[in-house]
């Protein structure tokens, strides 16, 4: 499949819904203590983006962001 449009492309978006519906399993490899209590998902972007807001152990809120980006396709001949 080649991609004509990459601003977001499908994959793009395929893949950061895909990784928030893994929130589940992420939280389960995060240390004691430590969850997740929110997160925002914003695929209309060049680089859809999915921002998690974390709280560790001690009740501090900490934002950790994933941003998608596809590298254009390589042409192999």
């Amino acid at each position: 499949m080649r991609t004509t449009y990459y601003n977001p492309s499908r994959l793009e978006v395929d893949f950061a819904k895909a990784f928030r519906e893994l929130t589940p399993q992420l939280e389960d490899k995060l240390s004691e203590g430590e969850q997740v209590i929110s997160i925002k998902s914003n695929h209309d972007l060049d680089n859809p983006m999915v921002t998690f807001k974390l709280k560790d152990k001690e009740g501090d809120i900490h934002e950790v962001v994933v941003q998608i980006i596809q590298r254009p396709d390589q042409i192999v001949v």
